[in-house]
């Protein structure tokens, strides 16, 4: 007897080979459907993140009131009467859609070189845009981002490196001098203004960080990290130790890309041709130290309306003038300050006090501000 047997095995493999066959086509079906949809919510990914950036734009240019309190526990501002309202105008937006600060370099150095006052010894605001107050700990921040800071030159790079220190370390009526070297007398010969104006108290200026970190008794720094120095400058070719300060600031720090900003300032004969020397002076040294050295000139300050004759102006404005373009040439970033100082206050019509030095080095940390760091 035959039995037929049936072999459902058979069926049953074929039955596997068309299920997998399907899922197979369903996944590339649903992959497909995926891709297709993303590809039609591409545009709408797009306005969605056009309407975050505006709102995060929004939100960078509101103006948290004036600022009033800034250098409110600032040690003696109470005895040099300096409040930020004085100094500082914060900016109101025209345009809701349009920031008040400078975007970059080019249009903050722009500003701040044409800006005015509206009136004498007003604040000092930017022409088209203007600058930040920053506190002490988002002046921190920035300086982090470098390797070290150089102030090279005459006495207005000496005037803005005590400005940054008295920042620093939160201290009006002495934060800018060597106060453990300094006896009773000294100190209440030097403070405040005094700082600046006062010729028996300049000798007394801080040259450098380590100077403060040696001395921790009076007013330490609120950051301490990034070393920083003034080094005077009157001549070209600079002197070896001039040139062995700088040296040792920038060309022995670890990371070669990471920014060591100098600022630079030489206006005290106001002859092109030396000036010009003193910038390509400066600008070899940097290139020889293989390092990211952004430079930054300082253009001359106005002889103030106390000096007698104060005819002065027309030199120190036209050597402002000349002296752009061979700046820019060597890749120097230019920051006047005529206007800033044509309308403030000078006892003797050379040198201004602490309010304009706070200005000018919170000008400079604008600049820093805008760097990039490789």
């Amino acid at each position: 007897m035959t039995f037929a047997v049936r072999l459902p095995s058979m069926k049953f493999d074929r039955s596997f080979t068309f299920s997998r066959g399907s899922t197979i086509r369903a996944v590339f079906v649903v992959i497909a459907f995926c891709v297709f949809g993303y590809l039609l919510l591409l545009p709408l990914f797009a306005i969605l993140k056009g309407f975050q950036l505006l709102l995060s734009f929004h939100t960078e240019i509101v103006i948290p009131g004036s600022g009033e309190g800034a250098l409110e526990h600032f040690t003696g501002s109470r005895d040099c009467g300096i409040s930020q309202t004085d100094i500082y105008l914060a900016p109101f937006p025209l345009n809701p859609g349009v920031s008040p600060f400078c975007k970059n370099r080019v249009t903050l150095l722009e500003a701040l070189s044409s800006g005015g006052r509206h009136g004498f010894d007003e604040p000092f605001v930017g022409k088209g845009c203007t600058y930040r107050w920053f506190s002490t700990p988002e002046i921190c921040m920035i300086l982090e981002r470098f390797n070290a800071l150089v102030f090279i030159g005459d006495s207005t790079a000496q005037t803005i490196y005590t400005a940054l220190n008295i920042l620093l370390r939160e201290d009006l009526a002495l934060g800018g001098l060597q106060q453990w070297m300094m006896n009773d007398q000294d100190r209440a010969a030097c403070k405040c203004d005094n700082q600046f104006v006062n010729g028996d108290c300049l000798g007394y200026a801080i040259k450098g960080i380590e100077e403060v970190k040696k001395n921790r008794k009076e007013s330490p720094y609120l950051c301490e990290r990034i070393p920083h120095a003034y080094v005077p400058v009157d001549s070209t070719p600079a002197s070896s130790i001039a040139q062995n300060a700088f040296k040792d600031l920038t060309y022995g720090r670890p990371n070669p890309w990471q920014p060591s900003p100098v600022i630079i300032s030489f206006s005290s004969s106001l002859d092109i041709t030396t000036t010009t020397r003193v910038l390509d002076e400066w600008a070899s040294l940097g290139t020889g130290a293989e390092r990211n050295i952004p430079l930054l000139f300082l253009g001359p300050q106005a002889t103030g309306w106390s000096k007698e004759g104060n005819d002065g102006n027309a030199a120190l404005w036209k050597f402002q003038e000349d002296i752009t373009e061979p700046a820019k040439r060597r890749h120097y970033d230019l920051l006047g300050l005529w206007n800033l100082t044509a309308q403030a206050g000078s006892k003797d019509g050379e040198k201004y006090g602490e309010k304009v030095a706070l200005v000018q080095a919170m000008m400079v940390i604008n600049w820093l501000s805008k760097l990039g760091t490789s």
